[in-house]
């Protein structure tokens, strides 16, 4: 498709062949069955649980110490 400014606006036909493109590709994710022995995980494959020393590692001892002792829960996505 060729180069247009961003405030553009697309036409009747490139509006069309953009949906028909969109939707061939959420089709390919709909209804996908997966065999159940497939997701089963066996316990070997589960990690054991993490000390509290590598948590400490992993996220940096200041930011441990500030979420352990502040008592403040933060958003996980903030």
């Amino acid at each position: 498709m060729p180069e247009k400014p961003e405030n553009a606006r697309m036409t009747n036909e490139e509006a069309e062949r953009y949906g028909r493109e969109i939707n061939a590709r959420s089709a390919q994710y709909e209804n996908v069955e997966v065999e159940s022995d497939e997701i089963a995980m066996s316990t070997d494959e589960i990690p054991p649980p993490l000390s509290e020393e590598e948590i400490k590692r992993r996220v940096g001892e200041d930011n441990y110490n500030n979420i352990t002792k502040s008592g403040v829960m933060n958003s996980v996505n903030s």
